[in-house]
């Protein structure tokens, strides 16, 4: 954001909240002085770029820092997406009949798509004293849970 759009939501923030001040105020002596020190800052809040502008052109609210974002915040949420997700695609599939023996992982695009799905078996096919399990019919629950095609769901094991 540019000095500019900073300085006029600077404004407009100050206006919001003077309005409600103003609303939640009584009547009398303490409306007057409030509406007098908002009054103030109000005038030190237009006026206080303008040196900066005469002079160089141009102004700045940054301060000469700079805007970081916080890398670990950001891979904690994605990590908490990517969770919720799996945790509601392992009771999809669980409602299904497929309780274990797959362990399931996905990569996220930027707007929470899935784009690609992987499974990893672990114990799965035909087991002793249970009934077939069959892959194809996984891959194809998965692929539809997902909204991907099935060349988008890899297989391991």
């Amino acid at each position: 954001m540019n000095g500019f759009a900073a300085w006029g939501l600077t404004i407009l923030g100050l206006a919001v909240v003077m309005t409600v001040a103003e609303m939640l105020l009584p009547s009398g002596k303490l409306r007057k002085v409030i509406r007098s020190v908002f009054a103030t800052v109000t005038v030190f809040v237009v006026v206080t770029p303008l040196p900066a502008l005469f002079k160089g052109g141009s102004f700045d609210f940054s301060g000469g820092g700079s805007v970081e974002t916080d890398g670990s915040y950001i891979e904690y949420v994605e990590k908490a997406k990517k969770n919720i997700i799996l945790r509601a695609a392992t009771e999809y599939l669980s409602s299904k009949g497929y309780k274990d023996g797959y362990e399931l992982d996905i990569e996220l695009g930027s707007d929470w798509e899935v784009k690609t799905v992987s499974v990893e078996f672990t114990n799965f096919g035909i087991m002793e004293n249970g009934e077939h399990i069959n892959k194809s019919e996984f891959i194809e629950l998965t692929a539809e849970y997902f909204g991907v095609g099935k060349e988008a769901v890899m297989t391991y094991g």
